[in-house]
């Protein structure tokens, strides 16, 4: 039982850091990306879709038993 959340403790920590570490580059990266003669599908899918995607994986990552 302890291990479990011992287990965890450090899974989230390692998430954690590398997501400090990737976190500000990527911010850069997309803050100086150029979205001309992209296909407007593929940014509805970039801008929109994947958020909400994302927003829905770490909703159930939580919320399941």
């Amino acid at each position: 039982m302890d291990s479990d959340i011992l287990g965890k403790v450090v899974a989230i920590s390692i998430g954690l850091f590398v997501a400090a570490i990737i976190l500000p580059t990527a911010l850069v990266t997309m803050a100086g990306a150029n979205l001309t003669g992209v296909n407007p599908a593929v940014i509805t899918i970039l801008q929109v879709l994947l958020p909400v995607l994302a927003v829905i994986a770490v909703a159930m990552y939580f919320l399941k038993d």
